[in-house]
């Protein structure tokens, strides 16, 4: 596979901009403590709702990267939920802050079991968050970012499989459609590259990028028959000077679904964003929340300004 790819810019759903967030509205918001059981694990969460809000809201649960993260660690995320109008639940991850059960570094090897757990307790989350008065449950989704990409598919179809639940979209930022091998071996080849430099150059991205390509061991979890199965329209937002993940072979791989007739795919290309959404020629943080709301209005869950 050829990387460059990713330049197809005619495919649907694919857009460039960027612009700095606004301040938050987090401070501003009313909050609820409250323990959802997810099986046999018991959540710490938080609902949040925007303040001053009234009637029943659209809803987000939020979902954790890889890192140990309690609810505060997601909160980005949170933010940006609030500030587009949401009600929004974040929680402990499992065998973090007040949530039970363990927390289980990513590895290959543990991907598919591990992910199971974490997707599990998102489904868990919304199934508990759309019984909520005040909620809006005809327009509900999940928001998170780096392995949130694996897990808020998974939970999707957990939702609708085992709770009866169809939500109405998926945001993802800096996630990836690849297998957990896939990403493992971009990351191993992107260290090999950078070596004891201090700063990443774009040789050694594309070093990683081309171990993805062709790798073939291993695959722990592949998100393949997940996003083949699902109809749930999902946003992707990707930057290319992100280093942390295998943004070119990510998105080379949704312009293949998207060609094929999946357009409920739309990808969104930061073009110097980092893997924390910060343009890297400006340092300032692109506009997520513009990006979002211009998204989410075109899928009708929130209406135009």
């Amino acid at each position: 596979m050829n990387p460059a790819r990713y330049l197809i810019s005619i495919i649907a759903g694919l857009t460039l901009s960027g612009a700095p967030a606004p301040a938050s509205p987090l401070s501003e918001s009313t909050r609820e403590d409250v323990r959802i059981m997810a099986g046999d694990v018991e959540l710490g969460a938080t609902l949040y709702r925007p303040a001053g809000s009234e009637g029943d809201l659209p809803a987000i649960v939020t979902a954790h990267g890889s890192a140990p993260s309690t609810r505060d660690g997601v909160g980005y995320y949170t933010n940006l939920a609030l500030g587009l109008g949401f009600a929004v639940l974040s929680f402990d991850k499992r065998g973090t802050g007040e949530s039970s059960g363990e927390y289980v570094p990513f590895s290959v090897e543990t991907s598919d079991a591990a992910f199971r757990d974490l997707a599990a307790d998102v489904a868990y989350s919304m199934a508990w968050l759309v019984e909520q008065d005040g909620i809006d449950e005809t327009r509900i989704g999940l928001l998170g970012g780096s392995q949130a990409g694996w897990i808020m598919p998974l939970a999707d179809m957990m939702l609708q499989q085992e709770h009866g639940i169809t939500i109405d979209f998926i945001i993802t930022g800096e996630g990836v459609p690849v297998s957990a091998g896939s990403e493992q071996a971009q990351g191993t080849a992107f260290f090999a590259s950078l070596g004891e430099r201090d700063v990443p150059t774009r040789a050694d991205m594309l070093a990683g990028d081309q171990a993805s390509y062709a790798y073939e061991g291993p695959t722990g979890f592949d998100p393949d028959p997940v996003l083949s199965a699902s109809q749930t329209p999902i946003l992707w937002i990707f930057g290319l000077s992100d280093w942390v993940i295998p943004v070119l072979p990510s998105i080379d791989a949704l312009g293949e679904r998207i060609e094929a007739g999946e357009t409920h795919h739309t990808v969104h290309i930061l073009p110097f964003g980092d893997h924390n959404f910060t343009n890297t020629s400006t340092g300032e943080r692109y506009d997520l929340l513009s990006i979002s709301r211009d998204w989410l209005t075109r899928q009708g869950v929130l209406q135009p300004a």
